[in-house]
């Protein structure tokens, strides 16, 4: 009896959500939700005349709609600690900050600064070592020790 092995749960214990990750969800909601708001306003306005046919703005559209469907998406995938979010919601960011600064030109100081500020702590908090390690791409104080002392 004294020599059995422990047993082992099936289902470890899920990792904790860091700080950064939470944050960075929210945002990303924040995000895709504001284009999905940006898309319906944009489908409101279809039948307005402008330089665009009916054919462009349709697929303007759905290229709206799918980006920030594909936000939300990217947002639920992070908050389950896929490491391959990391990439899309960076790309993500980097245009957000470069469409930030055409805001800046024409005087839309305010427009830009609600496109850059969040850009901007998404992108910070996206390499905060935590971050990082809650995505798996670096290994976590614990997972190290336990390495360290299953070579012994």
């Amino acid at each position: 009896m004294m020599n059995q092995p422990a047993v082992q749960p099936s289902n470890p214990a899920p990792k904790r959500r860091p700080v950064s990750v939470l944050i960075i969800c929210a945002l990303l909601v924040l995000e895709g939700a504001a284009v999905l708001a940006y898309g319906a306003g944009y489908a409101m306005q279809l039948g307005d005349p402008g330089a665009l046919g009916l054919g462009a703005r349709l697929f303007m559209l759905v290229l709206i709609l799918g980006a920030g469907a594909w936000q939300l998406l990217v947002a639920h995938f992070f908050f389950r600690a896929r490491a391959w979010t990391r990439a899309a919601v960076l790309v993500w960011q980097v245009f957000q900050i470069i469409l930030a600064f055409q805001f800046v030109m024409p005087g839309n100081a305010l427009m830009a600064w609600l496109w850059l500020v969040p850009a901007a702590v998404v992108t910070v908090l996206l390499f905060d070592p935590r971050t990082t390690g809650f995505l798996g791409d670096r290994p976590s104080a614990g997972s190290a020790e336990g390495r360290s002392g299953d070579a012994a």
